[in-house]
């Protein structure tokens, strides 16, 4: 039996799925995976930031922030009730205060353009959903979400780090890869 004979189309030859790969190639051409930790020209790299004592400050004697840090749950909440609000400035100063990813300003304000032009592709984010949380060891920790946009959903990766005053963001990626998400998802189960 043809395809022609049940009434099925190719997808090319439907509207709406020829807009949805349109806005998906064009989000991937404009958001691609963003890492704060490197240039979109270095993505082999890595950047290595020594910790205190190697830098000449012991670690007993670097000050304490006097503002108690937060969980990393609540940091990316108070991130997605932002961008709800379509305060994308307010999201990304909260969630980047106190950061190593705050001293990178040109990221940020380019991770900020590519976050509303991601919302205007995919429409308003009407909530988000914590899809998967994976622990490595004491002091690393990984939030997978989901936004939920009007439109299409997408996946935003938080990683944190534990130091001695608590919870950091070290590092932040967004795509569109709802299919790894399900292959994540099932290499899970077959376990």
């Amino acid at each position: 039996m043809t395809a022609a004979r049940v009434g099925l189309r190719h997808w090319s030859e439907r509207p709406f799925i020829q807009a949805m790969v349109f806005r998906a190639v064009l989000f991937l051409s404009l958001l691609g995976s963003v890492s704060f930790a490197q240039k979109p020209d270095e993505q082999k790299s890595r950047l290595v930031f020594p910790p205190a004592a190697q830098s000449g400050v012991p670690a007993e004697a670097t000050p304490t922030p006097a503002s108690k840090v937060e969980e990393p749950l609540a940091v990316v909440q108070k991130f997605f009730l932002a961008i709800k609000a379509n305060q994308v400035e307010a999201a990304y100063e909260g969630l980047v205060r106190g950061t190593i990813i705050a001293e990178k300003q040109e990221n940020v304000n380019d991770l900020k353009a590519r976050t509303m032009q991601a919302l205007d592709s995919y429409g308003a984010v009407a909530g988000f959903e914590v899809v998967d949380t994976m622990e490595v060891g004491q002091s690393l920790l990984r939030y997978t979400c989901i936004s939920l946009n009007q439109d299409l959903p997408l996946r935003w990766r938080f990683y944190f780090y534990r130091t001695p005053p608590g919870w950091k963001l070290v590092d932040l990626r967004v795509d569109d890869g709802l299919v790894e998400l399900f292959e994540d998802a099932s290499r899970t189960r077959k376990k």
